[in-house]
């Protein structure tokens, strides 16, 4: 039999079997994947214990039950309801002090648990410094605290994101830690100095575009410098998108990353984007996201190093801007989606083409649109959908600047050491898949789990 200290010999599920887990933003995209998997695809796991909190009202017990109730758990409540039973609510709040969590509980995941995934975070790319601050870093310590104490811990999985690392001067990403881009004194100096009102640039924060990818990279380096002898690996995911295959083809719960411009831009009402058609669009399916985090849970070992996995696109299989934008807009239109004829979208670094193409193209039609829906007693609505694209493209424009090679020597190496089981059942190389046969699911599964239901709580409202 393999000893603990050699975990390469045993199967990933094996590795599971008998062991409960931890998990902080189960509730989330990212984090309902996860749990999914695991009981799925790990039969034999321990119980799975989720940080959960009341939101909007909605106490935490309601919110799992709400999740396990959706399509991504159905095969799992077809074939093994059972299961679902693994799954135990810890009450709790990323920001407060042992993550709110009861002495009762806390004792019980101190005894129980064997592997922390910490997957919680803000993800607004323009929260405030001191709120991303809040959750992404000093939340990430309080995890950290209860994960050390924590007497069978054999995996502390921090997922990150690869453009916590990504600049205008930094082309190409390494699986590797890079330098704190500000110590901590200098970044509550900065947060007591700023007006809340004024926009952080990103000379401010060290070349990152955003709160988010600054905080998620001082965040990485907190991990490494106090992970201690904790058994630690960190997790970069690129930019997170719809599921190829699991748990349900196309699954996908969020408007984030590329999706609402390229529904805009099927639709005809995007036709100019900034950037470089032949830029590469690093992108990732959500299931080869979660499969690269259990195995890397399934992998880490003691050392005072943390290795580092990247789940990308760029450098194994990659996507321009202009290829993504095609051949979203090639189903959508075998489908009917398009509002105005011939989509298509024109890239562009000069700012004075840009100003003068998106006048021609999209202001110009939008005001036409309403005025005809005025003509005809109808809420006008595209030019204050322009308004808000206008802003949204500001904020995601770093992304589409220039090409970044993220690379994932390390997470191929990985994978490609697993036995080929578990290679079929823990995909997590984008060379596995296609882009052609890709984007349509993509589109279909925005089309399924993002607009339709959007459409028919519209119906119900208008008909109440």
């Amino acid at each position: 039999m393999a000893s603990m200290d050699n975990m390469t010999d045993i199967s990933v599920p094996g590795f599971y079997a008998g062991k409960s887990v931890f998990i902080t933003g189960g509730t989330g995209f990212l984090g309902k994947g996860l749990i999914e998997k695991l009981l799925y695809s790990c039969k034999d796991i321990g119980k799975v214990f989720i940080l959960v909190r009341e939101k909007k009202g909605i106490s935490g017990i309601d919110r799992i039950k709400k999740i396990l109730d959706s399509e991504p758990f159905a095969r799992l409540r077809e074939s093994r309801p059972q299961d679902l039973e693994k799954i135990v609510p810890v009450y709790g709040d990323l920001v407060a002090e042992n993550l709110g969590i009861s002495q009762e509980d806390q004792e019980t995941l101190f005894n129980e648990v064997s592997v922390v995934f910490h997957l919680a975070a803000t993800i607004k790319f323009n929260e405030p410094l001191s709120v991303a601050m809040k959750v992404n870093v000093e939340g990430t310590r309080e995890v950290m605290k209860l994960a050390q104490q924590m007497k069978l811990l054999k995996s502390f999985v921090y997922v990150s994101t690869a453009y916590s690392n990504t600049s205008i001067t930094r082309c190409h990403v390494e699986e590797k830690l890079y330098p704190s881009p500000k110590t901590m004194k200098e970044v509550y100096d900065l947060i007591e100095d700023n007006d809340l009102s004024e926009r952080l640039t990103p000379d401010v924060l060290d070349g990152r575009p955003n709160t988010y990818a600054f905080t998620k990279a001082l965040a990485e380096n907190f991990v490494v410098e106090n992970h201690g002898d904790m058994p630690t690996i960190i997790v970069r995911p690129s930019i997170v998108t719809a599921a190829v295959k699991e748990p349900v083809e196309g699954w996908i719960d969020n408007w984030q990353g590329p999706t609402p411009v390229l529904a805009l831009i099927a639709k005809g009402w995007v036709r100019t984007l900034y950037g470089d058609k032949k830029f590469a669009f690093d992108m990732i399916p959500v299931d080869y996201v979660i499969n690269l985090t259990i195995i890397s849970g399934a992998r880490c070992k003691k050392s005072k190093e943390v290795p580092i996995y990247h789940a990308c696109s760029s450098t194994s299989n990659p996507i321009s801007l202009k290829e993504t934008s095609v051949l979203y807009t090639k189903e959508a239109c075998k489908h009917g989606y398009n509002e105005l004829p011939f989509p298509g979208i024109l890239f562009s670094k000069s700012e004075w083409l840009l100003t003068l193409a998106t006048f021609i193209l999209q202001t110009v039609p939008a005001y036409l649109a309403d005025f005809v829906l005025y003509l005809l007693g109808k809420s006008t609505r595209y030019v204050k959908t322009q308004t808000k694209l206008a802003s949204y493209l500001e904020m995601i424009r770093f992304f589409c600047s220039q090409s970044w090679m993220i690379m994932s020597d390390k997470t191929r190496a990985m994978f490609y050491n697993l036995s080929p089981e578990d290679r079929k059942t823990f995909p997590c190389d984008a060379s596995l898949f296609s882009w052609e046969e890709y984007m349509p699911v993509y589109y279909h599964g925005v089309k399924r789990y993002l607009i339709d239901p959007a459409e028919k709580y519209k119906k119900s409202l208008s008909s109440s």
